[in-house]
């Protein structure tokens, strides 16, 4: 049995189906796969999907007994059941925030990303959603107020802990996030976020900590409401294979931070952020001085990006401003750069802005063996990007290098290296890998 190191919430087991599993009824789906497990409901948190991996449907099963022994020995009776492709205790990730240093500057991260060069290009479009995995947010901040999503069914999100339309902010995590991303600009008040004309959509996974299976039902509430950007400044060592495959369905970006314990998560993981799904961007965290945080997660292949994260002044509650550090505060700075691309160029897919926002970062050499590109976010270096030349992928076959697709396509070897950072060596191309060929 695995060591669980017991971060995780007592009573409540993640179950996820096998794919070709098929059941009348949620009574018969009980009795089946349930039987002789005592709990109180079966709650359906993520719906199966047409896909090639054997996971079906995930449900949050409520057992009776409330002692973590019992969630352990439930999951290990449910991981050898013929219907059943995982079984996870319901872990609790952390914040990633660290405690504050003393003041660097005021919004000196929208300088360092160029953001006001690229406010020439665009500064957001309120049919853009981006949605905010976390604490909540304080909807009555007024910096924030005119930003926030209102969902069909009239809340400003959902509380994805008490299955509520209540997503209030009460630590003030979410909100200074949510502020970097898309605090109102040009309004003679506070400060500006990254989008200035943005919906913001609060969806409260946990307050100090958070809930797995909070997260995987708000990636599920995400894709309902068509959000096509999500937020999520979270994360922990424990790899989950339910998580991995709700993220891989998942319709937009995922942009996650890349953790706060100065590790490599090239050997020690730190998910979500280092799963290696092709919608997520894993962000790093920067000083000032454009050096690496010395709190910051890092990894040659599993960091994308890095962005402003120390002493990071964004929104606070009740109204307020406070400085924050850690790599919660780096990801939204790239969050907040998707939906400006996306409202400047509505018809990009995922892969296009994951591809245009990575290819276009500032290369630092001291960011090199560090971070996948090398380079710090760079906001008006994109738009160039997109202005100067448009991009097509094209799919590697065996034999391939990108010496070989230069020529192939007729472009230049240094182009084509530039819009595939991904790419680690020139001479290693596996048969089916994406390549992005820009074209003038």
């Amino acid at each position: 049995m695995p060591n669980y190191h017991d971060n995780f919430e007592a009573g409540k087991v993640i179950v996820a189906l096998n794919q070709n599993y098929a059941y009348p009824c949620a009574a018969t789906r009980n009795a089946s796969v349930f039987h002789g497990i005592e709990h109180t409901k079966v709650e359906v948190i993520f719906p199966s999907k047409e896909s090639a991996s054997d996971i079906g449907e995930i449900v949050l099963l409520h057992l009776v007994c409330q002692e973590k022994a019992t969630v352990t020995n439930t999951v290990e009776k449910l991981s050898v059941h013929p219907h059943v492709a995982h079984a996870e205790p319901n872990f609790l990730f952390g914040r990633h925030i660290v405690p504050n240093d003393p003041y660097y500057g005021y919004l000196w991260g929208m300088e360092t990303i160029k953001a006001p060069l690229a406010w020439n290009y665009a500064t957001g479009s309120a049919d853009i959603v981006v949605g905010v995995t976390d604490s909540g947010i304080d909807y009555n901040h007024p910096d924030i107020n005119d930003n926030m999503w209102v969902s069909p069914s009239g809340y400003y999100g959902w509380n994805f802990i008490n299955n509520d339309g209540e997503s209030m902010d009460m630590t003030g995590h979410g909100t200074h996030v949510a502020g970097t991303i898309g605090a109102i600009g040009n309004n003679f008040i506070g400060i500006a976020g990254v989008c200035w004309n943005v919906k913001v959509a609060s969806l409260r996974i946990g307050n100090t900590v958070f809930s797995l299976a909070a997260a995987i039902a708000a990636i599920d509430y995400a894709n309902a409401n068509n959000i096509p950007i999500l937020n999520n400044s979270w994360g922990g060592r424990y790899y989950s294979p339910i998580l991995k495959h709700t993220i891989e369905h998942y319709s937009g970006l995922f942009i996650a931070s890349a953790g706060n314990d100065g590790a490599n998560n090239d050997f020690f993981p730190d998910y979500p952020a280092s799963f290696d799904n092709d919608n997520i961007i894993s962000v790093a965290a920067t000083n000032p001085d454009n050096t690496l945080a010395s709190f910051s997660n890092y990894g040659a292949r599993s960091v994308d990006i890095a962005a402003p994260g120390a002493a990071v002044f964004s929104l606070s509650l009740n109204g307020e401003y406070s400085y924050q550090d850690g790599t919660s505060m780096s990801a939204p700075h790239v969050a907040g750069a998707a939906a400006l691309l996306k409202s400047y160029m509505p018809s990009l897919t995922v892969l296009d802005i994951k591809n245009i926002i990575l290819a276009s970062a500032d290369k630092h050499p001291h960011l090199d063996d560090k971070i996948l590109t090398s380079g710090i976010l760079n906001v008006n270096a994109m738009f160039e990007m997109v202005n100067g030349f448009s991009m097509v992928v094209y799919t590697a076959v065996a034999g391939d290098s990108l010496w070989q697709i230069a020529a192939k396509h007729g472009v230049a070897l240094n182009e084509l290296i530039a819009a595939n950072p991904q790419i680690a060596n020139p001479n290693i191309i596996y048969p089916g890998q994406k390549i992005n060929i820009p074209g003038k």
